[in-house]
């Protein structure tokens, strides 16, 4: 073969093969062109939302009674089923708190039936005045005018000592009979029934029923050996409880979240919010599980007239958690939300 026939031959090959892989390269740039639109295009189609958090209604379980823990059943994150029991409770009521409680009802049971009676009061009657003698009266009128006739006509010598200290000794007498009365019996005395005031009386029942109730909760609280899970759903146990540690009336021992009322719950801006649709379905991520749910609902906050300024306002999203999740979802995880974006 002649140098020219080689020199040419080499040059179509050297063409053939920059056709080949050129048409490769261009190839390869059309697909990279293509993914990255197609990024562009995917990624201005949603919006993503990276701190929302799990929320929810929870069932708080407290003590019912004093007492002393001795066994706990469950875990902080255990899931449980209504009526499981999640701790006993050794009961610190004792046969003479019952007793002394028992006492206090029939006191003031016997209270409030004696001032539903009244107070019962005596009166005593005055006594009646004896009527006066008037002719005595008199009697010793004239007596005292002669005892003075006496004693004049004594100091003019006219009569004898004798004489005026008789007229003295009548008057006397006279005196004594005006002045005496006869004697009176003592009248008997009356007793009155007076009402008890209506307020005391309604203080002395509501005493009864005070007592009455502190009796029977005292005898429940001995009967309570187990606090029970009142809904279906995660524990979280309350600070503080363990074995031996004490417990008083009302005292939160556990709170339930139960699935099916808890929900996953964003902030939103408003030019978020507006691109948001109740309904929609969203993909959700909560604890490295990817999830999805719906809108189920959209809270806006109610304009105040005082804040001229309502860009800062948030709206709250809440989205829909799965009714049989995989794993433990608890109120306070957090998750990330993809809202896609409409047409």
């Amino acid at each position: 073969m002649k140098s020219g026939d080689i020199l040419e031959v080499d040059i179509t090959e050297k063409a053939k093969n920059f056709i080949r892989f050129g048409l490769l390269g261009l190839i390869a740039l059309a697909a990279l062109a293509g993914g990255g639109l197609y990024f562009y295009q995917h990624s201005q189609r949603s919006f993503t939302v990276s701190d929302a958090l799990v929320a929810g209604n929870e069932s708080v379980i407290s003590a019912k009674g004093e007492g002393k823990i001795t066994e706990v059943l469950v875990q902080d994150g255990d899931y449980v089923e209504e009526g499981a029991v999640i701790a006993r409770v050794e009961s610190k009521i004792t046969p003479e708190d019952i007793a002394q409680l028992e006492q206090n009802v029939q006191l003031a049971q016997q209270s409030y039936a004696q001032l539903q009676k009244g107070t019962t009061v005596a009166q005593p009657q005055v006594p009646s005045v004896a009527a006066v003698d008037s002719g005595a009266q008199q009697r010793a009128a004239d007596a005292y005018a002669r005892m003075q006739r006496m004693n004049e006509l004594f100091n003019m010598g006219a009569i004898s000592a004798a004489k005026r200290d008789e007229a003295a000794a009548a008057y006397a007498a006279a005196k004594a009979a005006a002045s005496s009365a006869p004697a009176t019996a003592p009248a008997p005395a009356q007793t009155t029934v007076i009402p008890t005031n209506p307020e005391v009386l309604k203080q002395a029942e509501l005493q009864v029923k005070q007592a009455e109730a502190a009796l029977a909760n005292a005898k429940s609280d001995q009967q309570v050996k187990e606090i029970v899970a009142t809904a279906a759903g995660v524990v979280s146990l309350a600070d503080g409880i363990a074995v031996d540690s004490e417990l008083k009336i009302d005292q939160e021992v556990a709170r339930i979240q139960a699935s099916s009322d808890a929900w996953l719950e964003a902030q939103l801006t408003e030019s978020q919010a507006a691109k948001v649709r109740l309904g929609e379905f969203v993909n959700y991520e909560i604890d490295g599980h990817k999830l999805q749910g719906t809108v189920q609902e959209i809270t806006t906050p109610e304009p105040e007239e005082s804040d001229s300024d309502q860009s800062d306002s948030l709206t709250t999203v809440k989205i829909s958690l799965p009714a049989d999740p995989s794993f433990v979802i608890k109120s306070g995880m957090q998750g990330k939300i993809t809202f896609p974006l409409s047409d």
